[in-house]
């Protein structure tokens, strides 16, 4: 499900204080918490011993604590206290939970998923400031598999029909493509408009007479970051992390560049949060559920984005997965 070797944020670091935090990504029961020092860990949410869930503990000499039976786990994911058998217990070096190499950055907590060594950087963007300032944030879980999530944000087309009360006017024809392969991110530039030759698929004209041209800019980073002009002022950031194979943990941070930008951000977030994508769910909820494969559906030329993406996820996916598992269709 999951493209293994790859760096996710799984939850907000505001979510993160002092008691720990019990989360589903990557198909896995996480716990999250941090030490005495403020440091973020994130482990598997089982005890090694009988299973409990570590969440439901507590965060006590720079470990956390089963609620279970008080075996404590330090950062590292060792076992460092066995009550029942006393201090002097030695304890077997197999009694421990898996710990993931986890950073905190850009006011998000990442683990690096895979066995492979960690990669220095962690995936973002250029133009993205790392937060603060005049944003808006928030988060949910949808339920849809996050393939499905990334190619919608790539059709833009849907826009005069999903999103007509919006756009009025707007022409449904893709007249300018621009798709840039740069490795690890995706440029794409995609203007709608009207045929030359008038009026097409019956769509209102605007107040003018004439049918409306709008540009969208939108900049995807490898294997599930979304970066989205709205306008030259108004910018959104999404992050798609899987949680199993049919919800996705959607994060969402709102850019205004305009004075009184955080609370800009706040209406403008608000605003299309709770509108703009409640219209992209009523569609959404129709679709076949579960993971979207590329050759799913009848893509076209205009489709370019998507498919380069579809493209580079398979590339990453094989290059991470032997043979076998790379057939099965992992992410």
């Amino acid at each position: 499900m999951v493209i293994p070797n790859q760096w996710y944020a799984v939850l907000e670091s505001r979510s993160l204080a002092s008691k720990p935090v019990g989360i589903e990504r990557l198909g896995e029961y996480l716990v999250a918490w941090r030490t005495d020092g403020g440091e973020a860990v994130v482990q598997r949410d089982r005890c090694s011993h009988k299973g409990a869930r570590l969440s439901l503990g507590r965060v006590t000499d720079g470990c956390i604590e089963c609620p279970y039976h008080g075996l404590r786990f330090d950062s590292s994911g060792a076992c460092r206290l066995v009550p029942f058998m006393g201090r002097q217990f030695d304890i077997p070096s197999t009694w421990r939970v898996e710990a993931y190499p986890t950073r905190e950055a850009c006011g998000l907590v990442w683990v690096w998923y895979g066995d492979a060594e960690p990669a220095d950087e962690l995936p973002w963007f250029d133009a993205v400031p790392p937060g603060g300032g005049r944003t808006w944030q928030t988060q949910s879980i949808w339920p849809y598999h996050y393939t499905r999530l990334m190619d919608s944000n790539f059709d833009v087309y849907h826009f005069p029909f999903v999103h007509r009360s919006l756009n009025p006017g707007l022409g449904p024809v893709v007249v300018d493509q621009q798709v840039e392969d740069h490795g690890d991110h995706i440029d794409m530039r995609v203007t709608l408009g009207a045929d030359s030759d008038g009026p097409a698929n019956g769509l209102a004209e605007g107040r003018t007479g004439r049918r409306a041209r709008k540009e969208f800019v939108l900049k995807v980073r490898m294997p599930n970051l979304l970066y989205l002009e709205m306008s030259p002022r108004f910018r959104l950031l999404a992050i798609m992390t899987p949680v199993d194979e049919e919800r996705t943990w959607v994060f969402a941070r709102y850019y205004a560049d305009v004075p009184f930008g955080r609370l800009a951000a706040w209406i403008g977030g608000r605003f299309e949060y709770g509108l703009v994508q409640r219209q992209d769910r009523r569609i959404l909820d129709t679709l076949p559920s579960g993971r979207l494969e590329l050759d799913d559906y009848a893509y076209g030329t205009v489709d370019a984005g998507s498919r380069l993406w579809f493209e580079k996820r398979d590339r990453l996916r094989r290059a991470a997965s032997p043979p076998a598992e790379a057939a099965d269709g992992d992410g």
